[in-house]
């Protein structure tokens, strides 16, 4: 997961909030998670950047074959 401080909120709600409860209640089921947080806006900037990482990190453990 990843969010950004200036993203969406709105009457729908506020992303980075809801976002951040979801973290919470992933680590209190002891789910296997990684939430980044970052400064910036609603855009691909932070998930672009972060891309690489979050590859190796879904594929850990996995060995090519």
């Amino acid at each position: 997961m990843q969010d950004v401080s200036d993203d969406l909120d709105n009457a729908q709600g506020n992303r980075p909030l809801a976002n951040i409860e979801m973290a919470t209640a992933l680590k209190f089921s002891n789910y296997d998670y990684e939430f980044v947080y970052s400064e910036g806006g609603h855009n691909g900037d932070h998930g672009g950047a972060i891309l690489p990482d979050s590859l190796r990190w879904l594929w850990r453990g996995y060995s090519a074959r």
